[in-house]
């Protein structure tokens, strides 16, 4: 038997009344006696009926919901971003649809198509990438958007980003300044914007020490702590064309993957910054707990998070049509992970 969509019509047919006296019945309107108003609403719950907020909002123009599309929910990083928007959200009344695109542009297209037949009235996303077609669905389907993490490689659009790029700069000139000069960059996946623009980063930090780049020196990883781990493992057990004592110190897209090398440390009894100095990214709640603290480059997450969701909110609100583009400086946090050299020498 084909399911049977439980709509106000359909309500209406069960109790014998007219579309609007269902509607007011169950908005508790007075207008309608007390006896019928519960009739209504025990068909309501006996057919789990659930009111169409897309046709309420076409009707009114207003949905107050805001789609907020990242690429993975379970990270430290994203959750402090997507915490704040909540918090802004909740206290002006909005509501917000949360979607994971697990760095996938099929998904993300189809969480954007969702979020848009949901009737969301704006949607923040830390696209895939910067050129895809799907930034291209969003124009054209006129929804009010805010890209964070990333920004598309147009000037019609608006977004919160972290230079990363500087934040890889910044990373190395300190491993430089302490003496490192064979340093193992462990970066995320080659597709992603934010590895591509860390690679750029790393060599033009190199370069402007005149340090030779090794492309085997660069490895990308998915943003894993039990995947970096495996790649440690690799390279300490000579199944890498890197070997354990041709570097000093290993610089990370995130302090997630960080993370990692701390437990392949704990796996093999190697020693941070004993044998390894790191340096990680993002600089997520954790990251100052680990032993030794690590040293790394602070995203401001909770600002991104509080200037885009504020951004979208103005665009709906005033219908404003100008595109503004914020770009947020990092800054290096040093704590216990990286040692200073006096001369170049593997520490067991």
């Amino acid at each position: 038997m084909k399911h049977q969509k439980v709509t106000i019509k359909f309500i209406a047919e069960k109790a014998g009344v007219s579309f609007s006296t269902v509607a007011k019945a169950l908005h508790d309107d007075p207008v309608i006696n007390i006896q019928t108003r519960e009739r209504i609403k025990s068909l309501a719950k006996q057919y789990n009926y659930r009111p169409n907020i897309l046709a309420k909002g076409l009707r009114s123009r207003r949905t107050k919901t805001i789609g907020v599309i990242l690429n993975d929910l379970q990270s430290p990083f994203y959750s402090e971003i997507y915490k704040a928007i909540g918090d802004v959200l909740n206290n002006k009344g909005y509501t917000m649809f949360l979607a994971d695109s697990n760095y996938d542009v099929a998904l993300e297209k189809k969480n954007i198509s969702t979020m848009i037949s949901q009737g969301v009235e704006g949607i923040i996303i830390s696209s895939v990438n910067e050129e895809s077609e799907n930034i291209e669905l969003l124009l054209e389907e006129s929804i009010k958007t805010v890209f964070i993490d990333n920004r598309p490689v147009r000037t019609d659009v608006c977004c919160v980003y972290v230079d990363h790029e500087s934040a890889a700069t910044l990373a190395m000139e300190y491993l430089i300044k302490s003496g490192h000069r064979d340093i193992l960059l462990l970066n995320g996946p080659e597709h992603l914007p934010s590895s591509q623009h860390y690679l750029q980063g790393f060599t033009e930090a190199l370069a402007a020490h005149a340090i030779p780049f090794r492309k085997d020196f660069v490895k990308h990883n998915p943003i894993d702590i039990n995947e970096t781990a495996t790649q440690m493992d690799k390279i300490l057990t000579g199944q890498d064309p890197v070997g354990p004592k041709d570097f000093t110190a290993i610089v990370t897209l995130s302090d997630v993957i960080a993370m990692g090398v701390y437990e392949s440390a704990f796996a093999h009894g190697f020693t941070v910054p004993g044998t390894y100095s790191v340096v990680g990214y993002d600089n997520i709640f954790a990251s100052k707990y680990l032993a030794p603290p690590l040293t790394t480059i602070n995203q401001p997450k909770e600002q991104t998070g509080l200037i885009a969701v504020n951004m979208v909110l103005d665009c709906i609100e005033s219908d404003e049509s100008e595109r503004v583009q914020v770009i947020l400086n990092p800054e290096l946090v040093i704590r216990s992970s990286v040692r200073s050299l006096q001369k170049a020498h593997f520490v067991c």
